[in-house]
């Protein structure tokens, strides 16, 4: 959809992009498309231009969303407004660019001044704006979002028109669509600056940070832990995967579990978390029971190198078994029934670290995707 901000009439429209809107299947999301007044309708308030400041003005529209198609849109769940959403992205898919100057600028820009995040969705690092929420069919009474989301555009002085494309990304519910992702790019506290915000274990001790583009969990000399997790739908018979790309940079030696993930569907707690030896960077990944202590069964645990980057994967075969890969290679796997008990209830996605020791405790984190409806990439 091509987005247009005209300063001086002091409108945001929106159409349909004059080369179509390209379908695609790409993360995070099962769907992505476009077609302004067929498959989805972008609406929004008058805009406002602030004052300038040092050169720079910005414009600002409350914008929400409207399906159009003849099914829900936004999570898969079945209730009208879960706990948690895998919800509606509107995602900037090219520009925005300047189209008209009140007097000659060629070197005048304008940029996307309040992005919830940035995710990859067709293309690499694409803000976007979120919107929490499960939309009904066309004409069912719930088709639009409830709340208005805030956009606002930055530019020089002289600009008085922009142009740029969007398109929607979010899930379709069943029987339209079997398999959704969430990603989680690290880039950004989970809790507070994310979208979709991620819950934090209560604790005061644990101290988050960014580090480098990355999340760092600092647990600051305490016994103490610190997880992130969202409630979704994963049930016992549901295929799922977590994928994340980490590091134990300190782990004080400790042989205990202390940074991983997790799915629990409210049957079973499938954990999978990695130790510190203390020699030489080497450590255990395994999988853990829900009090976070390492299974004792064959092939629930393998030793690994944990200071440098790894990309862990846990793939949930339904009821049948768990497989854990490290860098792309098969290392664990256990029995659906051999697997613990369910930790809590709802059912839910975690990741942090636990089981601190009362020394500098850190793990790095660069990435957690999640899915479900199906357990391979």
């Amino acid at each position: 959809m091509r987005g247009t901000v005209d300063v001086t009439a002091g409108t945001l429209s929106f159409e349909e992009q004059p080369a179509g809107a390209p379908l695609s299947s790409a993360s995070p999301d099962a769907q992505i498309y476009g077609n302004q007044g067929v498959t989805v309708r972008i609406y929004n308030s008058t805009v406002t231009t602030s004052a300038p400041v040092a050169g720079k003005k910005t414009f600002t529209a409350n914008v929400g969303v409207r399906n159009l198609l003849a099914y829900r849109i936004g999570d898969e769940q079945g209730a009208a407004t879960p706990a948690d959403t895998m919800g509606i992205y509107v995602f900037v898919n090219s520009g925005p660019v300047v189209s008209v100057t009140s007097s000659s600028c060629p070197t005048c820009t304008v940029t996307v001044a309040n992005r919830h995040g940035t995710l990859n969705f067709n293309g690499t690092n694409q803000a976007y704006w979120f919107y929490p929420e499960l939309l009904g069919p066309a004409n069912g009474g719930s088709d639009t979002t409830r709340v208005r989301k805030t956009w606002i555009f930055e530019a020089d002085t002289a600009v008085t028109r922009c142009n740029f494309d969007v398109l929607v990304s979010a899930a379709w519910v069943p029987p339209i669509e079997t398999f959704w992702k969430i990603e989680y790019p690290g880039d950004s506290l989970p809790d507070t600056q994310a979208e979709p915000r991620w819950r934090r274990s209560a604790t005061t001790m644990a101290s988050p940070t960014l580090v480098g583009g990355n999340l760092q969990i600092d647990l600051r000399r305490t016994k103490d832990s610190l997880l992130y997790s969202r409630r979704d739908s994963i049930s016992t018979g549901m295929n799922a995967f977590v994928d994340a790309r980490f590091r134990l940079d300190d782990g004080g030696g400790n042989a205990t579990p202390q940074p991983g993930f997790a799915l629990d569907d409210q049957t079973k707690y499938i954990g999978v978390f990695v130790s510190d030896s203390g020699a030489a960077g080497r450590g255990k990944v395994g999988f853990v029971d829900a009090a976070g202590a390492f299974l004792t069964a064959a092939g629930a645990s393998d030793t690994v190198s944990v200071r440098a980057f790894r990309v862990y994967q846990l793939r949930k075969f339904g009821a049948d078994s768990a497989t854990v890969w490290v860098d792309g290679v098969p290392r664990l796997k256990v029995l659906y029934t051999n697997l613990p008990p369910t930790k809590a209830t709802p059912s839910r996605v975690e990741f942090g670290h636990t089981n601190g020791v009362a020394r500098t405790t850190t793990s790095t984190w660069d990435d957690v995707i999640y899915q479900l409806g199906k357990a391979t990439p």
